[in-house]
């Protein structure tokens, strides 16, 4: 039994080896570390992950390089896992920053305090500032983001997180300033051309913005965020098949990304292409049948199409999964006004109201109602 255990883990080993072109059991996982940094230094990043994966677990330093080269290329959701075989400051820093990226605020925050615990500075405390704006503490985050610059005052990190934290407090111009500064600290990063993409694009300056963000993928190829912000400027230019192309490079990239099938369903519906809509917001509910978005492009899909009935259910589904998305009890509402129905159109406007849509609440207001 034993030996057909070391048989078998043999084969295994050998087959990785093989398929990354590197025999693992001639080098120490110290010394493929090292040729994935050189790779890395050289842009061979598909090469640089191969040399790390081979090194991983058994390494710690592995757990370090390949976790911020998965940081790197937006894969966060395994780099947070990652990152666990490894208790470094630098280790729990990247880990908070994995863990921001998935707006996982409480478990990001943990491992930010424990990397500036350790002796961390900089790139820990804008992750801490992120966490502090996630929540509404518009002072503590732009106290953390203050701290993060002025300890790390060339990291192009920290003043992306001090225009992030500059917009979600509602000071536009001082955000558009942080980012351009990142994006002049380091053009590589892909944070910084991500968000100062994103914010030409919210000022209505689709021209920089779609400069910025093919800038970005210029460097950064498989960059689904770049993508995503692209696709959406191209949506907004008016040009859908740049748009379809950009949704459709995700999907090379990511095969079950929902936003990039839902942005394909929206393309087609603004054209009336109805059911080719219709499919790209089923295969979203196919992938996850609780994601909402999906349910409630689908109910205005139909209702576009004239298929009042049919768009009642999806939005139903939708408020089934989320029973306080106020919105779509409001579209609810809106539908049994045209289907006739008063009184479910009146139900619905109160659940909206309740939720605190004030669109609903002026309309019962004014019909003398109450919610």
């Amino acid at each position: 039994m034993r030996f057909y255990k070391a048989m078998k883990r043999l084969f295994f080993l050998l087959s990785i080896a093989f398929s990354m072109g590197v025999v693992s059991a001639q080098e120490s996982p110290s010394a493929l570390v090292e040729k994935g940094r050189n790779a890395l230094a050289k842009g061979l990043y598909d090469r640089a992950e191969q040399y790390f994966r081979q090194a991983f677990p058994d390494d710690t330093a592995a757990a370090l390089s390949l976790g911020d080269l998965l940081v790197r290329r937006e894969q966060y959701g395994e780099a947070a896992e990652v990152l666990t075989y490894c208790h470094s400051a630098e280790c729990y820093s990247l880990r908070a920053q994995a863990l921001a990226a998935l707006e996982q605020w409480d478990s990001a925050a943990a491992a930010a305090a424990t990397a500036i615990e350790l002796g961390a500075t900089g790139s820990p405390m804008a992750s801490m500032a992120l966490c502090e704006s996630a929540a509404g503490h518009h002072t503590n985050a732009h106290t953390w983001a203050k701290r993060a610059v002025d300890a790390v005052p060339n990291d192009a990190r920290c003043w992306t997180v001090m225009g992030c934290v500059a917009f979600a407090k509602g000071a536009d111009a001082e955000a558009l300033r942080h980012f351009r500064k990142a994006l002049q600290l380091d053009s590589n990063s892909v944070d910084a051309c991500y968000n100062l993409g994103t914010m030409y694009m919210l000022r209505g300056n689709l021209d920089n913005a779609s400069m910025t963000l093919r800038a970005g993928l210029r460097r950064h190829p498989k960059s689904i965020r770049l993508y995503k912000a692209l696709g959406r400027v191209y949506q907004l230019r008016s040009d859908p098949q740049r748009a379809s192309q950009c949704y459709e490079a995700i999907l090379a990239i990511d095969s079950v990304n929902l936003h990039a099938w839902l942005s394909l369903g929206e393309i087609c519906r603004e054209r009336g292409e109805y059911e080719r809509a219709q499919s790209y917001c089923q295969k979203c509910i196919r992938i996850d049948p609780r994601y909402t978005p999906a349910h409630k492009a689908l109910g205005l899909n139909y209702t576009q199409w004239g298929d009042y009935t049919k768009a009642i259910r999806a939005y139903q589904k939708a408020v089934q999964i989320d029973d306080k998305d106020a919105d779509t009890y409001l579209l609810i509402a809106q539908l049994y006004s045209k289907q006739g129905n008063s009184q479910r159109e009146t139900n619905a406007y109160k659940k909206a109201a309740k939720l605190g849509n004030r669109p609903a609440q002026q309309w019962l207001i004014g019909r003398g109602l109450t919610w």
